[in-house]
């Protein structure tokens, strides 16, 4: 289990003096773990885009980051993308609920016409097969869930941005506004606290993580 989400929540666990650490995160497809944390008490969501449509279902920490939302494709495919019409022309695969799906439909996509999965392995699957001619994802993750498969993310490019964003740790409705505020300030002294060098803890998490966007 790593991450910049992963790595920041046992820092700021550190900083709020809780003996936790990254063995009790769960990982679960992203429409079910949406839901038991839409559902069910004492849960939390890493990471999460914060969105309009999402505000008033969680309580939220943060921000992690930004991410770029985009389409990625083979770089030995023709695919053109230079209006948000274009891309009707082009059989497109997205996890069920993330934010660039709602993205997708933001742009006049129906949602009966996207190719929708639980995970990012078949769609990266369906991506190197043709089966699908472009993916919906954000940048830094799915350069990541490529070479976790042992492709090679240089072989992708991006075709279109679809948006920028930040994400965020959403709690359930249920917890306690002071245990969200109380995370929040110790992502707060993280970003704050800086080295000799000025560096914050915040940045060496970040970092760790660097690479070039596609």
């Amino acid at each position: 289990m790593q991450g910049i989400s992963v790595d920041l929540l046992e820092m700021v666990w550190e900083r709020m003096g809780v003996d936790l650490n990254r063995s009790v995160i769960k990982i679960l497809p992203w429409t079910e773990a949406y839901q038991r944390t839409l559902n069910e008490p004492n849960t939390v969501f890493l990471s999460i885009s914060r969105l309009p449509q999402r505000e008033q279902l969680f309580k939220w920490a943060g921000p992690i980051g930004p991410i770029r939302n985009v389409l990625l494709v083979r770089n030995d495919k023709n695919i053109s993308i230079i209006t948000p019409e274009d891309l009707k022309k082009y059989k497109i695969g997205v996890i069920n609920d993330t934010s660039s799906m709602l993205l997708l439909l933001d742009t006049g996509i129906k949602k009966e016409d996207l190719v929708l999965a639980q995970t990012a392995k078949p769609l990266i699957e369906m991506l190197e097969n043709g089966s699908i001619d472009a993916w919906a994802r954000g940048d830094r993750v799915g350069i990541w869930e490529i070479n976790d498969l042992g492709l090679n993310a240089s072989d992708y490019k991006t075709a279109y941005t679809l948006g920028q964003m930040d994400y965020y740790y959403a709690f359930n409705k249920e917890t306690p506004d002071s245990l969200v505020q109380s995370f929040q300030e110790a992502i707060d002294y993280l970003k704050g606290n800086k080295d000799t060098n000025g560096v914050s803890d915040y940045e060496k998490i970040l970092s760790r993580y660097e690479s070039p966007m596609l």
